[in-house]
C-alpha cells in the first residue's frame, strides 16, 4: 500500500548517500545518552523512590516512573547543555517510520533522544518494571517485537532497555536474558559500576543493533530495606 509521506518526511527526505550518517551519531552520542539515562534514575531514587515503600500495591507504576524519570532527565540535560544541546530528550515520542496506516496511532518510545537538526533522528529507549528477575515476558516482547524486528531505531544501530525491577537480582536477569536471546550480555567498560550490559542483534530492514540492557533496582530505593 502506498502512503504519503508525513511532514518530518517532507522536512528532512531521506538521502541514501547518507544513510550512514544516522548511524554514526547514535554511536557518537550513546554513552552521553546512557549517562544521562543512569544518572537520571540516580536522582529519581534520591528525590522521590527514597520516601515510599515500593512494596505495597500501585497503579500505572511502569507509566509514572518513566514519566518521573524523564523529568529528571530533562533536568540534568537542560542544566547540562543550557538547553541547546545537539539531541534533547523526550517522552512518549511517536517513531512515524514505522506507522500502520494514515490514521492509526504510531508506535511510541517511553523515553528518546532526538537529533537537533533531522528529527527523524531518534534515539530510543523503552522502559519495562519487572516484578521479579524471572518475569521478563513484556521486556522480551519490546526486544524482540521493537527492537530486533526494526521497528524501533529504524535508523540507528542503538538502543536501550530499562528495566525498573522490583525482585531478585540484576545478574540473574542477565543470565535469563543470555539464555532467552541466544546472545551474551556484553559489558561496556564506561559502566563497570552500574547493572549495564549489551547485546548485538542483526536485522533485515535496519542497521546492525546494539542493545544496551539497564537494570535498575527499585527495592534497593525503598525505605522498606
Amino acid at each position: 500500500m502506498s502512503r504519503r509521506p508525513t511532514l518530518s518526511e517532507m522536512l528532512w527526505p531521506d538521502d541514501p548517500a547518507d544513510a550512514d550518517l544516522p548511524v554514526q551519531w547514535a554511536e557518537a552520542v550513546a554513552l552521553q545518552v546512557l549517562d544521562w539515562v543512569w544518572r537520571g534514575y540516580d536522582q529519581l531514587r534520591h528525590k522521590h523512590l527514597s520516601r515510599v515503600d515500593l512494596c505495597q500495591p500501585s497503579e500505572q507504576l511502569e507509566r509514572n516512573l518513566t514519566l518521573l524519570h524523564f523529568g529528571e532527565i530533562q533536568e540534568i540535560w537542560a542544566r547540562e547543555t543550557q538547553g541547546f544541546g545537539s539531541l534533547r530528550p523526550g517522552h512518549e515520542i511517536p517513531e512515524l517510520e514505522n506507522r500502520y496506516s494514515p490514521s492509526a496511532k504510531p508506535p511510541a518510545y517511553d523515553l528518546g533522544f532526538v537529533h537537533a537538526e533531522n528529527q527523524r533522528w531518534i534515539w530510543p529507549v523503552e522502559a519495562k518494571v519487572l516484578p521479579t528477575s524471572a518475569a521478563l515476558a513484556e521486556y522480551l516482547n519490546d526486544v524482540r517485537g521493537k527492537f530486533v524486528a526494526g521497528i524501533a531505531g529504524p535508523f540507528i544501530g542503538e538502543g536501550g532497555m530499562v528495566g525498573y525491577l522490583l525482585r531478585g537480582s540484576p545478574r540473574d536477569v542477565f543470565d535469563k536474558l543470555v539464555n532467552e536471546l541466544g546472545q551474551p550480555m556484553l559489558p561496556v567498560s564506561q559502566f563497570n559500576a552500574r547493572q549495564h550490559r549489551c547485546s548485538k542483534h542483526g536485522r533485515t530492514n535496519a542497521p546492525l543493533l546494539r542493545l544496551h540492557h539497564l537494570i535498575m533496582e527499585l527495592m534497593n530505593s525503598s525505605p522498606a530495606n
